[in-house]
C-alpha cells in the first residue's frame, strides 16, 4: 500500500509538470544551490512538495483567497503555482539560492501563459530571516527549507508582524523537523497535524476561536473536489 501511494504521488508530480510545462521535479543538493551569506550552512536540499497532497490540504482548510501567500524557501516554484491555482491573488516565493531562482522564474512565466491565471507571483532572492513580512500576508508555507537558526528568526518576524498589524495568520509546515522552535514561541495556540498520502503537514493559526478544516469552497475552473492538477 505504501509503495502504491509513493508511485501515485510520483505520477501526480510528473503529470503536474507535463500539464503546465514546468520543471520542478529534480532534487538539488545543498552543494549545488550556490547560496551564500551568513546562513548558507542552514540550507537544506531542494525537494518539491507533493502536488496532490498540498492541493488536497488547501482545499480542506478553506483559507481566504484574498490573502497574501508566502512560501519560505520556494525552490523551483511548485508551491507558488499550486497557490495560484487555489486562487490566492498575491503570491511571494522567498528563496535563498540563486540557482533555484533561475529555475523558478521561468517556471512561473511558463505556468502563467499556459494556465492563464491572473495572480501576481513574485520570486524574491533573499534570506528568509530578512524577509519583511507585509500586513496583507496571511498564509505562510515552508517545506523544511532551512535549519533551526533561520526558523527561529522567521517565527520572530511573524510574531512582530502580527503585533504590528493584528490579524489571523496561518503557517503550513511540511515535514516539521523543527516543530519545537515554533512551539516554544507560543505564537500559535492552535495546531492541526495532517497526513495526506504520506506527507505530514502541521497547520498553525494564531487565533484559537477560528477552527481549521472549514468546508472547501469552489475554485473557479477547478471545482470543490481534488482535481487532476
Amino acid at each position: 500500500m505504501q509503495t502504491m501511494k509513493v508511485a501515485a504521488s510520483v505520477v501526480a508530480d510528473l503529470s503536474f509538470d507535463w500539464r503546465h510545462g514546468t520543471n520542478t521535479m529534480r532534487w538539488v543538493e545543498v552543494n549545488d544551490l550556490g547560496a551564500a551569506g551568513e546562513h548558507r550552512l542552514e540550507s537544506e536540499r531542494y525537494q518539491a512538495t507533493k502536488a496532490r497532497a498540498l492541493w488536497t490540504l488547501l482545499n480542506s482548510l478553506g483559507l481566504p483567497r484574498e490573502s497574501g501567500f508566502v512560501d519560505f524557501g520556494s525552490g523551483k516554484g511548485r508551491v507558488l503555482l499550486i497557490a495560484a491555482l487555489y486562487g490566492f491573488r498575491k503570491i511571494v516565493g522567498v528563496e535563498f539560492s540563486p540557482r533555484l531562482c533561475e529555475y523558478s522564474r521561468p517556471n512561473v512565466e511558463i505556468f502563467k501563459r499556459r494556465s492563464r491565471v491572473t495572480a501576481r507571483i513574485q520570486v524574491v532572492l533573499l534570506d528568509a530571516a530578512h524577509y519583511p513580512i507585509q500586513p496583507d500576508q496571511h498564509v505562510f508555507f515552508m517545506y523544511n527549507p532551512f535549519g533551526e537558526a533561520v526558523m527561529a528568526r522567521v517565527v520572530v518576524n511573524l510574531r512582530r508582524s502580527v503585533e504590528t498589524a493584528p490579524r489571523q495568520i496561518w503557517l503550513i509546515y511540511n515535514t516539521p523537523n523543527y516543530q519545537e522552535v515554533i512551539d516554544r514561541t507560543g505564537i500559535f495556540p492552535s495546531c492541526s497535524r495532517q497526513d495526506i498520502g504520506g506527507t505530514e503537514f502541521l497547520v498553525y493559526t494564531n487565533i484559537q476561536a477560528k477552527a481549521l478544516g472549514s468546508p472547501p469552497t469552489e475554485v473557479p475552473g477547478l471545482g470543490r473536489s481534488t482535481p487532476s492538477i
